[in-house]
């Protein structure tokens, strides 16, 4: 299949579409499902723009821990997965601030690092990635620190609710060409998943306007 590229195509037009993809940023299964969704993009002649949010809650927290193999945890475990969630939340959306590209190589190389052992996981990791990354070490630490941070963060978990994601992964798909809602594909976000909803996104507009319209779904070498 690497000689070929998915194109949607709608009344002529190229389809766009926008991932949201929410992540726990410790997670395994999220660093593999982020690695499935830029495979995916690779094949699709459309644009699409990924945006990865962080976000965590107690849902998020609970499943992780699942995953972890801790059933019981006492009250000081729970606070400080959760104090590590947060704080690599907050280390990503500073990183982003250096630019889009930046912020996702930081993210994809703290998740490499605490990958077999997230009790690495701390400020001096924090900065050995960034620096590794090419980031402002000053401009990321007084951003990783401000109230603009945190409530950017927030916003995320809002738009993170307003989507209806309760656990990650999730990916929200968005056909920016149109109003329509968003479809959303939640813990199995695999490089077919993708491929599959974005079929069942195209084929029902092309049920809803195939009375005054064609659409066109090519595979193009």
């Amino acid at each position: 299949m690497e000689n070929y590229l998915i194109d949607y195509h709608f009344n002529g037009h190229a389809k766009y579409f926008d991932f949201y993809l929410f992540v726990n940023p410790l997670g395994r299964k999220c660093y593999y499902s982020e690695q499935e969704i830029n495979k995916a993009k690779k094949i699709i002649s459309s644009k699409v723009d990924i945006n990865i949010l962080c976000i965590h809650n107690e849902d998020i927290l609970n499943d992780f821990m699942k995953r972890l193999g801790i059933y019981k945890p006492s009250l000081a475990v729970r606070n400080e997965l959760y104090c590590k969630l947060y704080t690599a939340a907050l280390a990503v959306k500073a990183a982003h601030f250096q630019g889009k590209r930046k912020g996702r190589h930081f993210l994809k190389d703290l998740q490499r690092n605490i990958y077999y052992d997230l009790s690495i996981l701390d400020k001096k990791l924090l900065l050995d990635v960034a620096e590794k990354n090419g980031l402002d070490l000053d401009l990321f630490v007084d951003d990783f620190h401000s109230d603009y941070t945190k409530e950017l963060y927030f916003d995320d978990l809002k738009i993170a609710d307003a989507m209806g994601v309760k656990l990650t992964p999730s990916l929200v798909i968005f056909d920016s060409s149109t109003e329509d809602e968003g479809i959303l594909l939640e813990d199995e976000v695999t490089y077919d998943a993708v491929l599959d909803h974005l079929d069942l996104l195209f084929l029902s507009q092309y049920r809803e306007h195939s009375n005054n319209s064609k659409t066109h779904l090519n595979v193009i070498k």
